[in-house]
């Protein structure tokens, strides 16, 4: 509502237009407290030319029109008036001036209507103007509320009365607003159609809590007993509360699980749950949504996520459903071999956590978590790895029984090995590895000395006098040494080939072509048949 302190332009321009036609200006609706008094302000104007000695007025209720026998209000040449407003109507304005002004006093509920004013300059000069005020008898202030009220955001709520009688004045206060704030009274306040208000306001911050308050505002009129009360609830929206989750959080594989989601807010909000982005269920405008799984399965288990969310904001609660289930024997579980090493995984999905233990039934052994030195276990979710570690098998791969258990059951399984081809130095043994690494060579030098034969044949001008070949690694000689010496290099050498003390040193050829003369020689030829040879006394 817009207020005014000066008068309307309509006004003026009814004022500054005199002498031109039949018009007339009053408010279109006008209000008033029961018990009290009402002045509706009126003017009008007519013709210059006419010039009546005398100008006369009639006031008339619900009807412009004489002969309808409205009833009359006022009438100023005879006084007569209709019986409902005998004794409570006069005319505040001068009619001479071409002020039209009425004052109803002790206003009813059955004053309530229309009013028209019909001007009489006498014989035929007689004009009932088509405009009318309304008038409203109330008994009850009228308390404005935003038409939005957000939790957290000040609001301005304030209490108007009407002010249009000038026998009494209203009074404001307010009733109920302790925590709210002070209110602030503005006074009187004009309107734009010319009627008078008080008004008084009420600034706050309100809370959630405020939802639903009562607030209200009192007028009263002094010297009298006249008071009258309205009241307003407060509509507060706010975004909705952190969601409450009630219902079965443990379940045991199979059984039926019902979860409830709760929340508060205004207006209602959308409920929305949630698993890993997907949702699994959701409601529209509702304070409460069920979630209902039928038979669980450990896909179930995991976090879930209940959203509430309307255009003031959006909360959310997360909360974690424990499905229990016997173990489970993960695919990942297998063993593997490296050099003189086993490492055996058993892979577990179980909930509660299971105890886990391995297996060995050609040694009629039984390792679990509790030897550390053997086992290791890690837990990542519903998922342990245990890892068995055996040292010394690379002879034979043992067999490996993994066992999983907790209280709803036990799960065995004989772990795969996994990477054959790595097992093959580790099945043929240390020896096998010299004669196939002896028989390799030998192959090597019967190529070799086969083309070099055949390049002396193709050769026989060579004399001693032309350059020297190319010495090869095959043509240097081992330097000389004790017989003892020798023979104790020789076999420390065939020891660390066969794997008895650590990885095969390499040959030593770093030698100077000074010694070549002075050594006995024994080509690598040589040499592989005699590993070799001592390789089939070994196998023997």
């Amino acid at each position: 509502m817009i207020f005014l302190t000066a008068l309307p332009l309509f006004w003026i321009m009814i004022s500054a237009s005199r002498g031109g036609h039949w018009g007339a200006w009053m408010p279109s609706s006008i209000s008033a407290f029961e018990g009290t008094c009402v002045s509706i302000p009126c003017r009008f104007d007519f013709p210059d030319e006419l010039r009546p000695a005398v100008v006369h007025g009639v006031w008339y209720f619900n009807s412009p029109y004489p002969k309808n026998y409205p009833p009359v209000v006022f009438k100023s040449r005879t006084q007569v008036v209709h019986e409902s407003f005998q004794g409570r109507s006069r005319l505040l304005g001068d009619l001479g001036l071409r002020n039209c002004t009425l004052l109803l006093s002790n206003v009813s509920p059955e004053l309530g209507g229309k009013y028209y004013f019909r001007g009489d300059l006498g014989g035929y000069n007689q004009y009932t103007f088509s405009e009318h005020s309304v008038l409203d008898i109330i008994n009850t202030p009228n308390i404005v509320v935003p038409p939005e009220v957000v939790a957290g955001t000040e609001v301005e709520v304030s209490c108007m009365v009407p002010d249009n009688c000038p026998e009494l004045r209203p009074e404001l206060s307010w009733l109920g607003h302790e925590g709210l704030g002070e209110p602030a009274v503005l006074g009187r306040l004009r309107e734009d159609e010319g009627t008078w208000v008080q008004v008084s306001l009420l600034h706050f911050v309100p809370t959630r809590e405020a939802n639903g308050h009562r607030l209200g505002c009192q007028a009263s009129f002094p010297n009298t007993t006249l008071q009258f009360e309205g009241y307003a609830s407060l509509d507060v929206k706010y975004a909705p509360w952190k969601p409450t989750v009630n219902g079965t959080m443990v379940a045991v594989e199979g059984e039926t699980v019902s979860i409830l989601c709760s929340t508060q807010s205004n207006p209602d909000p959308i409920l929305t749950i949630f698993k890993e982005k997907q949702i699994l269920a959701t409601v529209i405008y509702e304070s409460e949504l069920q979630l209902e799984l039928p038979a669980v399965s450990p896909e179930d288990d995991g976090e879930y996520w209940c959203v509430a969310e309307n255009q003031y904001g959006q909360r959310a609660t997360a909360f974690n459903l424990s499905v229990e289930f016997a173990p489970v024997l993960l695919l990942e579980s297998h063993c593997a071999a490296a050099r003189d090493t086993v490492q055996c995984l058993c892979v577990v999905k179980s909930n509660p956590e299971p105890s886990v233990a391995f297996e060995l039934p050609s040694r009629n052994v039984t390792v679990n978590e509790s030897e550390r030195e053997f086992v290791y276990s890690e837990r990542s979710g519903l998922v342990l790895t245990s890892i068995l570690t055996l040292r010394g098998q690379a002879q034979a791969p043992p067999r490996v029984i993994c066992t999983a258990r907790n209280l709803y059951g036990a799960k065995s399984l004989e772990l795969p090995f996994q990477g054959a081809h790595r097992l093959m130095w580790a099945k043929i043994g240390p020896v096998g590895a010299v004669v196939a690494f002896a028989i390799l060579i030998a192959i090597v030098c019967y190529i070799t000395q086969t083309r070099r034969k055949k390049n002396v044949t193709e050769s026989p001008s060579f004399s001693a006098g032309d350059n020297p070949p190319v010495l090869f690694s095959s043509d240097f000689r081992i330097s000389g040494a004790p017989e003892k010496y020798e023979s104790e290099r020789r076999l420390g050498s065939e020891r660390r080939l066969l794997g008895l003390r650590g990885e095969p040193p390499e040959l030593d050829l770093s030698y100077s072509h000074s010694d070549l003369g002075k050594r006995p020689t024994k080509d690598s030829c040589t040499l592989t048949e005699e590993l070799a040879e001592y390789a089939e006394i070994r196998v023997k």
